[in-house]
């Protein structure tokens, strides 16, 4: 499953149990207030089987995930122990196996010449090379990661306008494109912002590219 798709199907469960809740068809407040390490623990289990996901990251949300939702159910097990003085010891546990324990080398940079780009990080981040003769724009999203995108050797044939829809939260979207290329970007910065570099007079008048933007506590950029 992409990661775009997990956040969507978390965000459109959380909003149908706000719905329901509000409707007094079930109790939202109890179910948020227990089950909420669920989502630490989704979010960890994806990162831990994405091959560009961070396996320390997703190892220390599923175990925190855990020991939450173990603390939040109230079994009778546990009874006298502080399951919060475990947190701390586990992450460092997972950080020291971490250091230890031989990685290949790999790289996170992705190279496409397909015209379109679709690509979400959730907690970890992507370096992306497209070089398409044809490029038509595409889909772009963060959510506390960050994405290099390089297109400085993709073409614009389109007498139309080429969009990226990009999404930005806690995290950053850095983009490269030929000195060509006029740029315009749109959108809402919410604690957030973006900073267009590229400079126009040197832009051809056919190939325009507009990045449609939601930026949320973090930073989107363009330059050539």
């Amino acid at each position: 499953m992409k990661k775009r798709n997990l956040l969507g199907i978390l965000i459109i469960a959380i909003g149908v149990v706000i719905l329901l809740g509000r409707l007094d068809i079930i109790d939202s407040e109890n179910i948020f207030g227990t089950y909420w390490p669920l989502i630490l623990i989704a979010i960890g289990l994806v990162n831990l089987f994405d091959k560009y996901g961070s396996k320390t990251l997703a190892s220390v949300l599923i175990i925190v995930g855990v020991i939450f939702q173990l603390k939040e159910l109230n079994l009778k097990i546990l009874e006298g122990i502080n399951i919060g003085e475990f947190i701390f010891p586990a992450i460092v546990i997972i950080v020291g196996a971490w250091l230890i324990i031989p990685k290949k080398k790999r790289s996170n940079k992705k190279i496409y010449s397909d015209n379109i780009i679709d690509t979400f990080c959730l907690f970890s981040g992507s370096d992306i090379i497209n070089d398409s003769t044809d490029f038509q724009g595409g889909n772009l999203g963060t959510a506390f990661g960050g994405i290099d995108v390089d297109l400085r050797n993709a073409n614009i044939t389109e007498n139309e306008p080429i969009i990226i829809d990009a999404f930005v939260a806690f995290g950053g979207i850095d983009i490269k494109v030929p000195m060509d290329w006029k740029v315009e970007i749109k959108g809402f910065p919410l604690f957030g912002g973006w900073d267009n570099k590229t400079k126009r007079e040197m832009a051809d008048s056919n190939k325009v590219l507009i990045v449609k933007s939601f930026v949320l506590f973090g930073g989107l950029g363009v330059e050539y």
